[in-house]
């Protein structure tokens, strides 16, 4: 299969919790060298600091609905990251992922059909057991693979940007990290990240420096020419499921 317009494969980034700072530092990068984002939400917690107690984001502001709005106006996308970033669980399913949508899709006035796992990949299994009641039609994990055209919607891999992994691994920040991979298969890449500052990552382990975001951009686009369709994923899934 090719992609839309004849690509050969597919790139796209996404940043979780939707970090007002974005605008100031990422939002410049992405213009320069026209690559769409796409903004993971957590449910309750639009145009206010973020509430979730331990992590390194804790306190920053997130993003309101009329910044939302601008950013989807300039082709960025949005997906809901849960109610309240908790793990997902059978028992709190109903309202982290299905309670979550409708709560998101009224505090934006817009539609949610991508549903983001927060924490790890533990909650992924109870939030796929509800996902398509609740009206999503992808599900972005975090497991490190790409995805390809036959891939299951509700189980989209994302590749982690971060300016090293956790120990004992220790690995380098490697700005062609997959993406031969999904040229050689015709596939598509998932980017994830939270909020890249300049110089230092907030968490190195979670995220990466405004410089490595731009040296990844700027890779993307030289290696990538004219055979990369470089588009933010609800665009892709909607690509998908009408050529299926």
């Amino acid at each position: 299969m090719t992609w839309k317009d004849g690509k050969r494969w597919v790139y796209s980034i996404t940043y979780d919790e939707g970090c007002q700072a974005l605008l100031e530092h990422a939002l410049p990068v992405h213009r320069r060298y026209g690559v769409p984002g796409h903004v993971a939400l957590v449910a309750s917690q639009i145009g206010a600091p973020r509430n979730v107690p331990g992590s390194s984001y804790d306190g920053m502001m997130i993003l309101s609905k009329e910044e939302i709005h601008a950013l989807v106006a300039e082709g960025w996308g949005v997906s809901c990251h849960s109610m309240t970033h908790a793990g997902v669980t059978p028992a709190n399913a109903e309202y982290e992922v299905v309670q979550a949508r409708k709560t998101l899709e009224e505090a934006l006035a817009m539609p949610v059909t991508i549903f983001c796992v927060p924490g790890n990949n533990d909650g992924y299994p109870p939030a796929y057991a509800v996902a398509a009641r609740a009206g999503y039609r992808a599900i972005l994990t975090i497991y490190d693979d790409i995805n390809t055209a036959e891939t299951d919607l509700l189980r989209l891999a994302r590749v982690p940007l971060h300016t090293e992994y956790p120990p004992p691994f220790y690995s380098a920040y490697d700005p062609y990290k997959r993406l031969h991979q999904a040229i050689d298969r015709g596939g598509w890449v998932i980017d994830y990240c939270h909020c890249p500052m300049p110089g230092k990552p907030i968490h190195p382990w979670k995220d990466c420096t405004l410089e490595q975001l731009e040296e990844r951009f700027a890779t993307v686009r030289r290696v990538g020419g004219d055979d990369v369709w470089v588009a933010e994923p609800n665009e892709v899934v909607a690509y998908l499921l009408a050529h299926r």
